[in-house]
């Protein structure tokens, strides 16, 4: 008994070493940046001031991130930052199959849609934490629905988002907003964005950018400065168009972190924002426009303040930080096009309403058989069988029309897919597409190229590296700084907060820790 004592008392590590356990952080903070495109970060790193600056100088910065997966859209980007699991695993395919849930209808909107996480399936960060630490707090903040409740999962609790002129919820969450929100909501009087004006944030040698194009915002309003509607309910609409909606989803993420007391306690607590501007604006405007360069300069400094609040709320030795995005986004094709770019837009629709014609005998009662989005064609094939037509004659004649469209590179069938395991585009296309999934075709377009019908908005959605590229940035006193070459993805996200919070992730994972940034 002696000697086991003796042996056990050399196994105790001094503390006068240096090797005691470094103190877990407090809060994590997890931010979406909707539409933030790889290239952005460093496109104008010599001009950032603020958020970026510090990420830049003091995170680990990886430029060469992957949303990996086809079907670049915001639902099932947003899926994968804390799950670690491609949509394929998560059930979130589309943006159509995303959070959108009649029976869960949104606190104060008297009609509409409502919303849930009842698609999704497995777990995130959220449940690891909270299973490990029945006093885990969190809170989720998004300009949008689905970036809001998607990387929390089918978790119940502070999950809020804009819609209207407020921040609000679904009735998943809750009957009632918290009185905080309610505090927050009222000072928020849409009034006041009433007919406000929209300037550059600095003087206009900083922008190289054409002020105008004729293609950007379907042509109207295309030209600093840009103005809100004289109409309330308008303004308040028109805000997610503008940059004041991250400002504002900064502000009320900050009220709810502070009145929830966020990481006050010495264990680990989590704060998730969705910024959605960028998005919209990158629609109305591309991704070479003036209004996107203005957007992110002024995110760049309201970012700056929000991490500045949170270190005097919480000792930032005690802050964790991550920023990425759901996506990126193409080029305007006549952008492109324009600056001697390959560059076109590949119209999917046109087989789709030719197919649904065919096959419905042009009956105006029946609903269209086949559906289409961002190279993928897709239905029910039961009820495509009941019509008389073999699903898999069908894919077989789509695949045939596919091919011939200008810009496609790749198509495969339900049947084909598999045998290109080793073609990236393919790949993308597995890690997107749950088994359970009735489509019909799946196809891929040259870079410069997007899915669309007619000229409208700038796009993304492709395999493309412009679509699936985007910033993964780590800070925090737990992480090695530095600009990593490496290629890694969001859903290696979930799985590195895990191993440095000490928590066990739940279910097989996609992703996996990146333990080179770990100190």
């Amino acid at each position: 008994m002696i000697l086991l004592r003796s042996l056990l008392s050399a196994l105790v590590i001094p503390t006068g070493l240096g090797l005691s356990p470094k103190p877990l952080p407090r809060l994590v903070v997890v931010i979406s940046i909707d539409q933030f495109r790889a290239d952005y970060l460093l496109r104008w790193k010599t001009q950032w001031t603020g958020g970026f600056r510090r990420l830049l100088a003091e995170g680990a910065v990886f430029p060469n991130g992957r949303q990996d997966h086809a079907l670049t859209e915001t639902a099932p980007g947003h899926s994968t930052i804390l799950s670690g699991r491609d949509p394929a695993h998560t059930g979130i395919v589309l943006n159509e199959f995303g959070v959108g849930d009649t029976a869960y209808p949104i606190l104060g909107v008297p009609t509409g849609a409502g919303a849930s996480p009842n698609r999704f399936q497995g777990t995130t960060l959220v449940d690891w934490m909270r299973k490990q630490d029945s006093l885990f707090r969190f809170l989720s903040v998004s300009g949008k629905d689905r970036s809001a409740i998607l990387m929390v999962g089918r978790s119940r609790g502070p999950v809020f988002w804009y819609r209207g002129g407020r921040f609000t919820t679904s009735r998943y969450y809750g009957d009632s907003l918290p009185p905080w929100l309610l505090g927050w909501n009222a000072r928020l009087r849409t009034e006041h964005l009433v007919g406000k004006y929209w300037p550059l944030a600095r003087a206009d040698s900083f922008y190289a950018e054409t002020d105008s194009e004729p293609y950007e915002n379907g042509g109207k309003g295309v030209t600093f400065p840009h103005r809100l509607p004289t109409d309330s309910a308008l303004a308040a609409k028109a805000l997610s168009t503008s940059p004041w909606l991250d400002s504002l989803t900064l502000d009320a993420a900050l009220a709810g972190a502070t009145a929830l007391g966020l990481g006050q306690r010495d264990t680990p607590d989590l704060l998730i924002v969705g910024l959605s501007a960028t998005d919209y604006i990158g629609h109305a405007f591309g991704p070479d426009s003036r209004e996107i360069h203005d957007q992110l300069l002024r995110l760049d400094g309201w970012l700056g303040s929000f991490l500045d609040a949170l270190a005097a709320r919480v000792p930032p030795d005690r802050i964790v930080v991550v920023v990425t995005a759901d996506h990126g986004v193409t080029s305007y094709p006549e952008f492109s096009i324009q600056h001697g770019r390959p560059g076109g837009r590949v119209p999917l629709g046109v087989i789709v309403r030719e197919a649904n014609a065919a096959i419905t005998g042009r009956n105006p009662h029946r609903s269209p058989v086949l559906e289409e989005t961002d190279g993928l064609i897709y239905g029910d094939s039961a009820r495509v069988r009941s019509l008389g037509v073999s699903p898999e004659s069908l894919a077989t004649a789509l695949l045939q029309r596919v091919w011939r469209l200008p810009g496609v590179v790749n198509a495969w069938t339900p049947a084909t897919l598999g045998a290109s395991p080793h073609d990236v585009d393919a790949a993308r296309w597995m890690r997107a597409l749950p088994r359970s999934f009735s489509w019909f075709v799946a196809a891929s377009i040259k870079p410069g190229y997007v899915w669309s019908d007619q000229v409208g908005n700038a796009e993304h959605g492709s395999t493309n590296p412009d679509d699936v590229n985007v910033p993964i940035v780590f800070l925090g006193s737990g992480f090695k700084p530095g600009v990593y070459p490496d290629t890694v993805r969001t859903t290696d996200i979930a799985p590195t907060l895990a191993r440095l919070l000490e928590v066990k992730p739940e279910g097989d994972l996609d992703g996996r820790a990146i333990k080179k940034i770990l100190r």
